[in-house]
């Protein structure tokens, strides 16, 4: 091998490479891949040893990892740690094809950039795909200052080494996305407590606010002050707006403790889902409804109310002026027994592909910024498991959305 070694002592060496790699301690992916560049460029002999990983953003390979050596530092000074694509080379040829390139006089070959055989006086080269979690990545280089100084068995094992460094960086990459999680998560608990005590605080003001408007308003109508009363029918309006709020803030701090409770009641779903689309209905939306028969679920009646009452909402607020918003309320045999479902349809302009496998999460809105808190289609999806149900969405992008609840069916008499 190029580090001029004897069978035995050449596999002795790259079993103690592999174990070292094995060693290493979990670490951010830059300094476990650098680490991992040290140990090669020891094992090898050589002048260099990048990891070079492919960024999407800027369609290059960047050295995200490199060997402490002179050369590396120099590689930086010429802005060689950073190759484009389009731009070619040995490099590049590796990462697009997948197979493995040496070449033991760098100076001779005419699809090596420029600044590798000039600028870095490279002569010799060996190159790697490397594969992180089953994916190529990036390419693992080796270059030296002497011709001929890698052979056909140093690329066999930097063939294997690379499989090792692409589970170090996993590792890595695991590490960190770890790491943020726990952050995320340690930020979310704490946004979550803070809302919470908002929210409590805010009902405390909300309900004698309320009530002293309620007064002036009264007042004022008795007075025939008709300006003073619409104002302040606005002013009440907006109070009930928050108070539904802070009711969703807090529905949202009892699931999370687990205290989310139903008081379970035969409830008479078409009776429920027909008061409110009557309630929701206006001239710009008219909420077309189908009942075929009378149905029953065995169900907490507000809950459920409040549940269907933010699909509505919803299918309002996002169909087109003058769209209508269909409801069908029926029966559904599956596996697990009987169903009553609720089908709230409207034309609207559909849920983004990438929004939607995140819609029932909280804080998630397809509104502008500033427009609702994406609470209600979350509270709704809990309301439904909580009954042993489920909330499903289906949506066609620029056409139309359709949300299913699904509630077991009440058998009783």
């Amino acid at each position: 091998m190029g580090y001029g070694r004897s069978g035995e002592e050449t596999s002795a060496k790259a079993l103690e490479t592999l174990e070292k790699l094995l060693e290493m301690p979990a670490a951010t992916v830059d300094v476990a891949l650098s680490a991992a560049c040290d140990l090669v460029a020891e094992a090898l002999n050589a002048d260099k040893v990048d990891a070079f990983l492919h960024d999407p953003s800027r369609e290059s390979l960047v050295a995200l990892g490199s060997s402490r050596q002179p050369l590396s530092a120099l590689q930086h000074r010429f802005g060689l740690d950073v190759l484009p694509v389009a731009n070619g080379g040995r490099v590049i040829q590796v990462f697009l094809t997948g197979r493995t390139f040496i070449n033991g006089h760098t100076e001779q070959d005419a699809e090596e950039l420029r600044g590798i055989k000039d600028a870095l006086k490279i002569r010799s080269q060996v190159g790697v795909p490397l594969e992180i979690g089953g994916v190529r990545r990036g390419v693992l280089m080796l270059a030296s200052l002497r011709p001929d100084c890698f052979t056909a068995s140093d690329a066999r094992f930097i063939e294997t080494v690379s499989r090792w460094v692409g589970l170090v960086a996993y590792r890595a990459e695991l590490v960190e996305e770890i790491a943020r999680n726990a952050a995320d998560q340690g930020r979310r608990a704490v946004a979550e407590e803070l809302v919470t005590v908002l929210a409590h605080d805010l009902r405390n003001y909300l309900s004698p606010l309320g009530l002293r408007l309620g007064l002036a308003r009264r007042r004022a109508q008795q007075d025939q002050r008709e300006v003073d009363t619409r104002d302040l029918d606005l002013a009440l309006k907006a109070v009930a707006r928050l108070e539904a709020l802070v009711s969703d803030l807090l529905d949202v701090a009892r699931i999370d403790q687990g205290v989310f409770q139903l008081d379970l009641q035969p409830v008479n779903l078409g009776a429920l889902v027909g008061e409110l689309a009557k309630v929701l209905s206006t001239p710009e939306h008219a909420i077309a409804l189908k009942v075929p028969e009378r149905i029953r679920v065995m169900a907490d009646g507000a809950r459920v109310r409040q549940c269907v009452e933010n699909l509505l909402a919803n299918a309002v607020k996002h169909s087109a002026h003058g769209a209508p918003v269909t409801v069908c309320v029926g029966q559904q045999q599956r596996e697990e027994g009987l169903w009553a479902r609720v089908d709230v349809i409207d034309e609207g302009p559909g849920i983004p592909a990438e929004l939607l496998p995140r819609i029932f999460d909280r804080f998630v809105t397809g509104q502008k910024a500033g427009r609702g808190l994406g609470l209600g289609l979350y509270l709704a999806k809990r309301i439904a498991s909580a009954h042993g149900g489920d909330l499903t969405v289906e949506s066609l992008p620029g056409k139309s959305t359709r949300f299913t609840l699904f509630l077991p069916a009440f058998r009783g008499h």
